[in-house]
């Protein structure tokens, strides 16, 4: 039975190579979308843009079950359950947050399955900013993005005026406060 030194020694090791891991895949992942880019674009823009996305998500997905694996690896040989599949299911269900039922834990493991959930859901995170930061490099560029860059951005500093435009058909004058940004400062369709 290990101590809790012994445990969150495993903890670091198991954190340091999952990032490590990580880090190498979504690299690998870029480098795959940029030759997919560069060599491998269809004639047709709608299935590039199928595919893509589909490649990343799968390759997430790998990189994900390595990981997950990595620590079922771990829980088998520490003895911390028995069999691959208890092993699997319990890495699964720490890894996503999503929790495990029926897969009973050596307590002496305890820490390493709740230091298994911090690591996977920033793990999940980065995937997702990744995923998004990427696809929206990829997919969109100034011209095509459907909403004005800066559009609501923070007002400069400075003096804002009330101005009364002329009178209209009806008699009454328009009143409001005048922005001292100027008109039509976002770019595109409001």
């Amino acid at each position: 039975m290990p101590d809790l030194a012994q445990e969150l020694l495993v903890v670091l090791a198991m954190m340091t190579a999952t990032v490590a891991l990580h880090l190498l895949g979504l690299t690998g992942l870029t480098r795959l979308t940029r030759v997919h880019i560069e060599r491998w674009r269809t004639p047709w823009l709608s299935l590039d843009r199928l595919l893509a996305p589909l490649l990343m998500v799968v390759g997430l997905f790998g990189l994900h079950a390595v990981e997950v694996t990595a620590y079922a690896v771990v829980y088998r040989e520490v003895g911390a359950v028995r069999g691959w599949e208890a092993a699997l299911y319990l890495s699964a269900g720490a890894y996503s947050t999503a929790g495990w039922t029926g897969v009973t834990l050596a307590k002496a493991w305890r820490v390493l399955a709740a230091f298994e959930s911090l690591n996977g859901i920033l793990l999940l995170g980065w995937s997702t900013a990744f995923l998004f930061q990427t696809l929206h490099r990829i997919l969109q560029t100034e011209d095509t993005h459907p909403l004005p860059e800066g559009a609501l951005a923070e007002e400069p500093a400075g003096e804002t005026e009330l101005v009364i435009d002329e009178p209209q058909a009806d008699g009454a004058a328009v009143v409001g406060i005048e922005s001292p940004r100027p008109r039509r400062s976002g770019r595109g369709a409001p």
